[in-house]
Parts: structure tokens; sequence; C-alpha cells
């Protein structure tokens, strides 16, 4: 059974690394922060690094994304996956123990629980680009 999402999930902005070029449609997954719960700077470290070796050996095409508040007072690093299916998303944020990940298609994102069930409509990729930059 899908998991209640968190309301803050669908105010999220995004920051992508200076040199990405964004796709039309990709996902975002992040390893940090396990199950909503703060992790410690170092856990999230090693927890980043841990999906950053799963993307390669799975040979998905990544890059940087950070997700947060509209402030930035909230950062969490995470990949933009360019994956033809929301699913080896859900996948991944279910390995690395997230509530849930986001589908970007044509403009719109959308949030997906870990924990399967439908995608919700979470807003526009342009009204949400974060001003403070990826990390």
């Amino acid at each position: 059974m899908a998991k209640r999402l968190k309301a803050p999930y669908f105010d999220a902005y995004f920051a992508v690394g200076a040199r990405a070029r964004v796709p039309a449609r990709f996902a975002v997954v992040t390893a940090c922060d396990p199950l909503g719960r703060k992790a410690p700077r170092a856990v999230n470290r090693r927890r980043d690094a841990a999906l950053r070796r799963a993307l390669r050996a799975l040979k998905i095409t990544h890059f940087r994304v950070t997700g947060g508040s509209r402030d930035g007072a909230h950062r969490e690093p995470g990949w933009g996956l360019i994956v033809k299916s929301p699913e080896t998303a859900r996948a991944l944020a279910k390995r690395f123990e997230q509530d849930a990940y986001f589908w970007i298609s044509s403009g719109r994102i959308y949030l997906g629980s870990a924990a399967g069930g439908p995608l919700a409509r979470a807003g526009s990729w342009n009204a949400r680009r974060a001003s403070w930059g990826a990390q």
C-alpha cells in the first residue's frame, strides 16, 4: 500500500548542476535522510556515494540535482536519472529507504511514493527551479 506523502515534498525546489543538460523526461532520487529522518552529514555523504555507485553499476545516465525548501534552508543532494519510466526511480528510492521520488515529464513535476501507487501532480519544473544552486 502506498504511504501518504508528506506535504513539504509537494513544495520542493530543485537546483541542477551547472553543466547538466536537463532532458524533457527524468526522475530525481536522493539517498539522504532515510525515511524522512534527519541523518548526520557524514552518513548522508556515504549514502549519496552509494547511490551514485549503484547508478553507475546499473549504467543509468545521471546528473546532480539538489532538492530542498524554497529558501534553501533544507537541501538534499540527489540525482537526476535519465530512465524510461518512473518505476526505475521508485525501485531505487525504495532500495535507499526514501519515502518518495520525483518524476519530471514535459515540464511537470510528479511525486511518487517509494511504496508504490499513482503519481501525484506536484507543480511545474520551471516554477520550482531554485536560486540557491546545486551542491
